[in-house]
């Protein structure tokens, strides 16, 4: 959108957003997973880190949040499809994510709001699945609902879909500084 070369990119998936968006982050998929399962690796592998999981389960999370991450910035970018806009909203998602994710105070200690609004974020599912993990591997029992949540964060992302292929050809968000 931001060098009016939309019409292209569309044109290359066939007129199929979902080809588009899906080729378009499928490279940046693929390395921030390299990345990190090779954290993974270094901090428990190489730092011998003590944790009680398998290093499947927590790549598995790895690569499950990525993806959740994704979809949120698909979501947000296809609300709001301005790069001059859009920094701006992840900019502070990002940082209420990292905020209210429970690492630094405990979200149950939260005021209601706050920590009910918390659960908006992928980071604070993959901190509740992480910590689960690396402290107990309680089991699928006490990681459903974060598991869960993480994949609904793809839900809204596909739904909107269309929403941003009509926003790309009706280019009226091309002209915004």
């Amino acid at each position: 959108i931001k060098f009016r070369t939309a019409d292209e990119w569309l044109k290359c998936a066939n007129m199929n957003i979902f080809t588009a968006i899906t080729g378009k982050l499928l490279p940046y998929t693929i390395l921030f997973i390299i990345i990190g399962i090779f954290s993974n690796y270094i901090m428990f592998g190489v730092m011998q880190i003590p944790f009680s999981c398998g290093f499947t389960p927590l790549n598995l999370t790895t690569i499950l949040f990525v993806i959740a991450t994704q979809a949120l910035a698909v979501f947000l970018f296809s609300l709001f499809p301005a790069i001059s806009i859009i920094i701006s909203i992840v900019s502070m998602v990002g940082s209420l994510g990292a905020t209210l994710s429970g690492v630094t105070f405990p979200a149950p200690f939260m005021f209601p709001a706050v920590y009910y609004a918390s659960f908006l974020f992928p980071v604070r599912h993959f901190v509740e699945i992480n910590q689960n993990l690396l402290y107990g591997d309680y089991g699928f029992a006490y990681t459903w609902q974060n598991i869960s949540a993480l994949f609904l964060f793809i839900l809204p992302a596909i739904l909107i879909l269309p929403h941003l292929k009509k926003a790309i050809l009706s280019h009226k968000y091309e002209n915004i500084k």
